[in-house]
């Protein structure tokens, strides 16, 4: 992933997002400017989180975001297109605790990271994709790294399931 945005809307978020950002020197953190301490590895905004949100899942790569679940569901929900085109999106709680991989997770990226961040953070990863959980193939990576194309995108999901339920496939 290229561009990384951390998104944190709590006193405890900003000291997590300069954390993570000691291991992921290229992550760009963002926070409301009423915490303002002037400090130079934050962009500080003035508009309401809701649309800071917005303008990041339309301008990042993955969106890291320091606040609830249900939040981002909530504010990014009118936003979500397809796993194709929408960024990353990973969750992590303001105790550390948890990072969970919310959208994206394959072709975007989000699972991946995951893994990383929660590896950095001492944190459990939460990881609900069938194909990560029954440790199987992610169909919609099979070649990526040769460049392959999938030319029917509508069998993904039926593949899918196949893997998942250890059926037989054949790959031509």
């Amino acid at each position: 992933m290229k561009k990384i945005a951390v998104l944190a809307i709590t006193k405890n978020g900003i000291e997590i997002g300069l954390k993570l950002k000691g291991y992921f020197p290229d992550f760009e953190i963002f926070a409301p400017i009423k915490f303002s301490d002037n400090n130079e590895k934050i962009q500080w905004y003035d508009e309401s989180t809701s649309q800071k949100i917005v303008n990041l899942f339309k301008e990042n790569d993955g969106i890291i975001c320091l606040f609830s679940l249900g939040a981002v569901i909530r504010l990014l929900a009118p936003h979500i297109k397809d796993k194709k085109t929408d960024p990353a999106v990973i969750v992590i709680d303001d105790k550390t605790n948890f990072v969970i991989s919310v959208l994206s997770g394959h072709i975007g990226g989000a699972n991946e990271l995951t893994q990383q961040i929660a590896e950095k953070l001492n944190a459990l990863p939460v990881i609900t994709t069938a194909a990560d959980v029954n440790k199987t193939i992610a169909v919609d990576l099979v070649g990526k790294e040769f460049g392959w194309k999938i030319d029917d995108e509508t069998t993904v999901t039926k593949i899918s399931a196949h893997m998942v339920n250890e059926e037989p496939i054949g790959v031509y």
